[in-house]
């Protein structure tokens, strides 16, 4: 089985192109004086980290950068090979695929990137694995997603009307007698999954409550609101309510919240990686090792929140659920998208 790692190129040109922004400078060495050398900090501008986890051993290049981007791929294919009990021909595909937004006048809200790196995994003198990834991220991801293999994981949260105005008497009955109204707020995470519900890391094409999962109330809670714990998503349904949904209708989704300013509450160790084998890379945040499937995975993690907590750094709501979430601009000038 041979996969491919043409994946890289993409980023690998987005890292080569914010080394060569810097002006050329030219300049001739100056001896400093001892008093002026204690007044004088810095850290190299590319550094070398060495890590080891089982027989595998780890280097990663450090890019000591910030990036502002706002970047439009028309293809991203990643992993494209075949994989045993899978019909789609790649590990990940996403159709006008863009980093960052353009507003009214042409005036960008740039993908946000600090410290991005690449790092190889090696067993012996053979490299098994090669990650290209982001210390921080936090901005807009946009694209027409088929599907995608990796760690993703997303917060369903939201006031409970769209819910209740998509199930029945019955269903609605229940969560009144619960104190479920149209404001409550309920949540749960979800991931992706199978049609049918399964845990699904590899080339999905759905995000959902896996089996089992339930619904929790967060705020506007009734009297009785912990009822909603004794029902759980089956097959892609609770209480006759779909609970699994199409990546197809998610057009623009937020790293981290976007919403808070400069770095603050970014996903740290956002990456793509390409292994041989199924294998770990260390978490950026938590320093916990992250399991990948052999092929193209992507990790988009979760971020801690303004009281540290760790929460999934996509998240929708229940009426973007069901009607999906629009692409925002992506292009100069009159296109919305495949600029």
């Amino acid at each position: 089985m041979r996969q491919s790692c043409r994946f890289a190129k993409p980023a690998l040109a987005l890292l080569c192109a914010s080394l060569l922004v810097a002006p050329v400078a030219q300049a001739k060495l100056e001896e400093l004086a001892d008093e002026e050398l204690s007044d004088i900090t810095g850290q190299a501008f590319i550094n070398l980290t060495t890590d080891t986890a089982g027989q595998v051993n780890y280097t990663r290049v450090n890019f000591g950068l910030k990036v502002d981007t706002q970047l439009n791929i028309k293809k991203l294919e990643l992993g494209g090979y075949p994989r045993a009990g899978e019909t789609r021909a790649s590990d990940i595909l996403i159709n006008n695929f863009a980093l960052g937004t353009v507003g009214p006048n042409d005036t960008i809200n740039p993908f946000q990137i600090v410290d991005p790196y690449l790092e190889l995994a090696y067993e012996g003198n053979q490299v098994v694995g090669v990650r290209i990834g982001f210390g921080e991220a936090k901005g807009v991801l946009s694209g027409d997603i088929s599907h995608l293999t990796g760690n993703i994981p997303v917060q369903l949260e939201g006031r409970a009307k769209p819910i209740r105005d998509a199930a029945g008497w019955g269903t609605r009955l229940l969560m009144d007698i619960a104190g479920v109204g149209d404001n409550t707020i309920v949540g749960s995470e979800a991931m992706l999954v199978t049609s049918g519900g399964a845990p699904d890391p590899i080339r999905a094409n759905t995000a959902g409550l896996p089996n089992g999962r339930q619904l929790t109330c967060i705020s506007n809670c009734g009297l009785f609101s912990g009822a909603l714990s004794w029902f759980s998503s089956s097959n892609c349904a609770l209480l006759g309510i779909q609970t699994c949904f199409p990546l197809n209708q998610f057009q623009s989704l937020d790293v981290g919240n976007v919403s808070a300013p400069g770095m603050e509450q970014a996903a740290k160790g956002v990456f793509i990686s390409l292994q041989l084998k199924d294998m770990q890379w260390r978490d950026m945040d938590t320093s916990a090792l992250i399991n990948t499937v052999a092929g193209a995975f992507l990790n988009i993690p979760k971020y801690r929140d303004a009281n540290g907590n760790l929460v999934a750094g996509i998240k929708f709501d229940f009426e973007q659920a069901f009607n999906g979430i629009p692409r925002q601009d992506t292009c100069l000038g009159s296109a919305m998208k495949g600029c």
